[in-house]
C-alpha cells in the first residue's frame, strides 16, 4: 500500500509499504481522511518528538477492516495515544501525562497511508451520518476540550485566542457556549485567515496589534511569539493557557516580577 514517509527530518517520501497485519485485540482500519495538525509538520522539521522513520498522521478516519471488536465496515475515529497504564500518571488517572506515551503517527505508523492498525480500545465508532469533514476534528476537539477542562472554574470578561487556525477557532466555539465571556478576540498575523474566519464564523479577529487587556489568554499559535503576547495582554489575576506546540528546544525569558506583581 501507499504511504507517506518521514525518514528523518526534512526527509519524506511516498513510498510502498507493507499492509497491516492483523493481530487479537488490534483493528486494522481502512484510511477515508486524516487531518494534517501542526505537529505533523514539526515532526518533519525536528522539532517534536518522533520515532523515525515514522508514517505521520494521527487525526484520523476511517472505516473498520478486520477487527474483532467491531464490525467489519464501522465508521470510526482513533485516539491516536496509547499509555503504559503503570506510571506514577497513569495510576492517577493523568494518562495524558504518562512517562511511556505510544502515539500513532508520530512513534507508531499513523494515518497518512492507506490503512492501520491499533488497539482495539484505541476505536471510536461514530455514526455514518457524521461528515468525515466534521470527522476529522474528532481528535484536536478532544484536546481543546482536555484544554477547557483546565480554565471550567474561570467566569472571565474578556478572552483573547492567539491564532485564528482551525484550533483558535474551535475555542472561540466551546467558550461563547459554555462561559459566559463579555467579549472573545481574535488575534492572527496571516490577514488572509483573518478574513476568511470572519467571514465564514462571525469571530471578531484583530490583525497587527492587540489593544487592552484580557482575563483569560490562550495561545494557540505554537510560537514564542504567542506566548509573549499572552503573557503581556494578560490581566492582574488573570489566566494564561499554553495549548499551542512551541518547536522543542525554543525558549524564551519572562519576568518573575511580572507574574507576582499581576498575580498569574
Amino acid at each position: 500500500m501507499k504511504a507517506i514517509v518521514i525518514e528523518k527530518p526534512y526527509h519524506i517520501r511516498v513510498d510502498d509499504v507493507g499492509y497491516p497485519t492483523f493481530k487479537k485485540g488490534k483493528t486494522i482500519i481502512k484510511v477515508l481522511s486524516c487531518g494534517m495538525c501542526g505537529t505533523d509538520y514539526k515532526i518533519y522539521s525536528g522539532e517534536t518528538d518522533a520515532l523515525y522513520p515514522v508514517i505521520p498522521g494521527h487525526e484520523v478516519v476511517g472505516i473498520v477492516e478486520k477487527s474483532d471488536s467491531f464490525e467489519k465496515g464501522q465508521l470510526v475515529v482513533i485516539d491516536p495515544n496509547r499509555a503504559c497504564g503503570r506510571c506514577e500518571y497513569c495510576r492517577q488517572g493523568r494518562v495524558n501525562l504518562c512517562t511511556n506515551l505510544r502515539a500513532t503517527g508520530v512513534t507508531e505508523s499513523g494515518g497518512f497511508s492507506e490503512a492501520l492498525t491499533v488497539n482495539d480500545e484505541q476505536v471510536y465508532p461514530i455514526s455514518k451520518d457524521v461528515p468525515l469533514e466534521r470527522a476529522v476534528f474528532s481528535e484536536p476537539l478532544s484536546c481543546i476540550l482536555n484544554g477547557v477542562r483546565m480554565i471550567k472554574n474561570l467566569s472571565p470578561e474578556k478572552v483573547l485566542i492567539v491564532g485564528a487556525g482551525s484550533v483558535g477557532v474551535i475555542f472561540s466555539m466551546l467558550l461563547e457556549k459554555m462561559f459566559v465571556a463579555g467579549d472573545i478576540t481574535l488575534f492572527e498575523k496571516d490577514e488572509k485567515r483573518a478574513e476568511y474566519v470572519e467571514k465564514n464564523f462571525n469571530m471578531k479577529v484583530v490583525v497587527g496589534r492587540i489593544g487592552g487587556m484580557y482575563d483569560l489568554t490562550i495561545e494557540c499559535s505554537g510560537s514564542i511569539e504567542g506566548f509573549k503576547a499572552c503573557f503581556e495582554y494578560v490581566e492582574r489575576g488573570g489566566t494564561i493557557l499554553q495549548f499551542g506546540v512551541v518547536p522543542k528546544g525554543e525558549k524564551t525569558e519572562i519576568s518573575p516580577f511580572g507574574i507576582y506583581k499581576k498575580e498569574n
